[in-house]
């Protein structure tokens, strides 16, 4: 095993050089001596040796522990572990109890060996038969890892009735990032109020229906949450208010409920909004003046539009804004409304036909977009009402510095779409229109 590489350059005053010269002068000693060669990874600290193990997959550490009596305690001493239960022991025989016992004596560590990175991804671990010692090889592996001051924990959970997230999760007081992956999880997710200094929450495939305080608790109690990300959760009303210091949202690919709802206000901190997947059938946001970047790829509802649907989702005054993926909108009773500024008059723009259709609204007749200063636009073409939205930007942006445009079309259709976006009279001196041939 090649481990040269994986040693920092300067560890403790100690590097490979000096080490292995170190180790060579003791060779030569001992065959003048009759003694026996010296290791030379001798002179390195546990925590140099913690390093080099913590570089590697699970099993090439388990098995780099197993090369002597020096390299026993390393696994125990790493810094960051990943500790994958598929990728690990795919085919061994009683591969879970191995896994087990591999797992506790890594995280066994006394506490003066710092643990900032663990991963822990489990799928497969939870059979019928093994499910009981499962969850409680769980608890005590993140007992285990709170006592070791555990800084980002990552949870992958499998679909199983006893993989449920145990209590002793909450005592990793000291988590500044988490992530909880749970596969199809039945349980309503516990209050995370003791985790007072988390400032990134990732929830991937996290059920969020009925009533329910986890975010207020959450905002109340987490008051350095700078990053929250929900992946894939299935969601029913979505209350996000009282952030102070929340500056990244990310809603991405989630399924939501017939009468769903996103309310999102009091973030005075937001800076990047970003909206992909499905969309909820209402939004309401408020006080968003503070947002630098907005990324939209959203797809059609799920269920049909009872109201404007982005009505109160873009107030843009942001700025970078983005559009992608506009073709999924397809049928006319799903067109959208974006709102560039309080109207006092509609002046609409629509499409006939099969096709996408933008209800844009502007005071007297007119848009006006502050500090609109890049947008980034993706499947646009003229007869899905793109070349509309196109021109209404550019008359409006003041400041607009970059517009990049990724077509639908190629060839003749992209040429003669480019030549009529070029001739559109632009507000701003300064604009620069862009065209990418993909996304």
């Amino acid at each position: 095993m090649r481990t040269k590489h994986l040693i920092p350059n300067h560890a403790a005053g100690l590097t490979y050089a000096n080490a292995y010269d170190g180790a060579r002068e003791d060779h030569h000693h001992g065959d003048r001596g009759g003694g026996a060669a010296a290791d030379p990874f001798e002179g390195f600290p546990d925590a140099v040796l913690g390093l080099i193990v913590s570089k590697l997959p699970f099993r090439s550490a388990v098995a780099a522990s197993a090369v002597s009596r020096r390299w026993r305690g390393a696994l125990a001493a790493a810094p960051a572990l990943d500790l994958d239960f598929a990728a690990a022991f795919p085919a061994a025989p009683r591969r879970r109890t191995a896994f087990a016992a591999a797992a506790t004596a890594a995280l066994a560590a006394p506490p003066h060996h710092p643990l900032r990175r663990l991963r822990l991804a489990l799928d497969g671990f939870f059979d019928q038969l093994f499910a009981a010692s499962a969850a409680g090889h769980v608890a005590s592996w993140l007992a285990a890892a709170a006592a070791r001051g555990v800084q980002h924990l990552e949870l992958h959970l499998p679909r199983s009735r006893l993989a449920v997230l145990p209590p002793s999760l909450l005592t990793c007081t000291d988590l500044t990032s988490l992530t909880l992956r749970l596969d199809r999880y039945a349980l309503p997710l516990p209050p995370l109020g003791r985790l007072a200094r988390l400032s990134r929450l990732h929830l991937a495939s996290v059920p969020l229906v009925g009533p329910s305080d986890f975010f207020q608790d959450l905002f109340s109690h987490c008051t350095q949450l700078a990053s929250l990300t929900l992946e894939q959760c299935h969601i029913g009303a979505l209350r996000l208010v009282g952030a102070p210091r929340l500056r990244s949202l990310d809603i991405a690919n989630c399924s939501w409920e017939q009468q769903s709802c996103i309310s999102i206000a009091e973030m005075p901190a937001l800076r990047t909004l970003r909206y992909s997947g499905a969309m909820a059938n209402r939004h309401v946001i408020s006080d968003a003046y503070s947002l630098d970047e907005v990324v939209l790829a959203t797809e059609k509802p799920q269920v049909k539009l009872q109201g404007p649907n982005l009505r109160e989702l873009l107030p843009l005054e942001s700025n970078f804004w983005a559009v992608n993926n506009l073709k999924q909108f397809a049928r006319p009773e799903e067109w959208s409304k974006v709102r560039l500024n309080k109207p006092s008059q509609s002046k609409r723009r629509r499409c006939s036909g099969d096709e996408v259709q933008y209800d844009v609204i502007g005071g007297r007749g007119k848009v006006i977009v502050r500090n609109l200063r890049a947008i980034r636009m993706e499947y646009i073409d003229e007869s899905k009402s793109g070349l509309e939205l196109v021109k209404l930007l550019l008359k409006n942006a003041q400041v607009l510095e970059t517009m990049t445009i990724v077509p639908s079309m190629d060839g003749l259709e992209q040429a003669m779409f480019r030549r009529r976006v070029l001739k559109f009279r632009k507000a701003s001196r300064n604009a620069s229109i862009q065209f990418c041939a993909s996304a």
